[in-house]
């Protein structure tokens, strides 16, 4: 199975605090790809911090992504493994007031994620989604 990845979607007046935390775990540009990739706990991560990603969305899907948090931000991030993708996750989402994409059905608030994630901390969101958590 391909690397998990995720989108998280923070109000454009939160870009930069946002961005230099990510940024502080140590992420170094990638030369081949324009992206950034970031090493950090044994772990190694493609992230794209441009806002780029918002380019791959419908124009519905972001009306109702502004409707929840206006203007967005958005940081895409591909992980090695699940227990990768939790671990950043859980590193850079407390006390954000924003959205997460799982790319797999759901779209939560990231209180809301790290949420499911204390309560079932071996969640693969790409099998699995939320509403089927018990």
């Amino acid at each position: 199975m391909s690397w998990p990845s995720v989108i998280i979607f923070v109000p454009m007046g939160r870009r930069r605090p946002f961005e230099t935390r990510i940024r502080s775990l140590g992420v170094v540009p990638d030369p081949a790809t324009g992206d950034e990739r970031l090493h950090w706990q044994g772990c190694s991560y493609h992230l794209d911090l441009s806002g780029g990603i918002l380019a791959d969305y419908e124009t519905d899907e972001l009306d109702e992504v502004a409707a929840r948090i206006g203007e967005p931000y958005a940081v895409y991030a591909a992980c090695q493994s699940m227990d990768a993708a939790r671990a950043l996750l859980t590193e850079v989402l407390p006390g954000v007031d924003g959205l997460l994409d799982t790319n797999h059905h759901d779209v939560l608030d990231t209180g809301e994620f790290l949420g499911l994630l204390a309560r079932f901390p071996h969640w693969d969101w790409r099998r699995t989604p939320s509403a089927e958590l018990g």
